[in-house]
């Protein structure tokens, strides 16, 4: 547990990567970044938790899928989706 109270979001360059991909492509999957980024479903899923935690990105469901955003997205992308 100590693991998950120390990580901050940018100590990781993972992290710093799976944030860029956010920004420059977002909304996106999770599965589409497992894709991009050659990590493990696992991998990705850790560094979310932890970027989401720290307030960098945000997730947005839509049609049972959620999407990932930056948190400086605005509210209303949902033509994004489509």
């Amino acid at each position: 547990m100590a693991r998950a109270k120390t990580a901050t979001a940018l100590s990781d360059p993972r992290r710093a990567l799976i944030l860029k991909l956010v920004e420059e492509k977002g909304p996106i999957t999770q599965a589409q970044m497992v894709k991009a980024l050659n990590m493990s479903w696992g991998q990705v899923q850790w560094h979310l938790y932890v970027l989401e935690r720290e307030g960098k990105i945000r997730r947005v469901t839509k049609n049972s899928l959620t999407y990932y955003v930056s948190a400086t997205a605005p509210i209303d992308f949902s033509s994004d989706l489509e």
